[in-house]
């Protein structure tokens, strides 16, 4: 496994946080890469078209990074940045391919919709992780309370589910 990669699991298994990336623009810029790419094959096996697309391979990671910029500007740690959205991106993309796509795999095999019971409870299941798991990297890159940090990740959430929403049409 290579050390990045074993970083990321640490840091979704809470041993480890930001601090521990280096503050690289090479290892960030990987990171928006491996984010999109896990997004776009998640889109694909969902058979998503037009907006979804854009929503989540371009507003996605600019809301993402934007919330990260500014909680960090807002806490007076601008100088995390690279770290702190490497990490949330990296684990953002630990997670979809090794959680999320899975999980979708194995719904499809039981024929089990969008809409079922088991696809809401995994889903339930996967925004607690994210929540979690991003929370807390927020919290140790504005040495803030893991509150704050789940709460931020849980209003990004909401808001790029509004847009989605309403790009889709929800909202007329």
């Amino acid at each position: 496994m290579s050390p990045f990669l074993k970083t990321f699991l640490d840091i979704v298994l809470w041993r480890r946080g930001p601090q521990d990336l280096p503050s690289s623009a090479l290892l960030f810029w990987l990171t928006v890469a491996a984010y999109v790419a896990v997004s776009a094959i998640q889109l694909a096996l969902q058979g998503e078209t037009g907006v979804t697309w854009l929503i989540f391979l371009v507003v996605d990671p600019l809301l993402l990074t934007g919330c990260i910029w500014l909680m960090l500007r807002l806490y007076g740690h601008p100088e995390r940045f690279r770290q702190t959205a490497a990490a949330v991106l990296g684990t953002g993309a630990l997670l979809g391919i090794s959680l999320y796509l899975p999980l979708q795999l194995l719904l499809d095999a039981l024929g089990q919709g969008p809409q079922s019971g088991l696809s809401m409870f995994f889903a339930l299941l996967l925004l607690a992780t994210f929540a979690l798991v991003t929370g807390r990297i927020l919290k140790l890159g504005t040495d803030s309370s893991l509150l704050t940090g789940v709460a931020v990740s849980l209003t990004y959430f909401l808001l790029i589910n509004l847009l989605l929403g309403f790009a889709q049409g929800g909202g007329s």
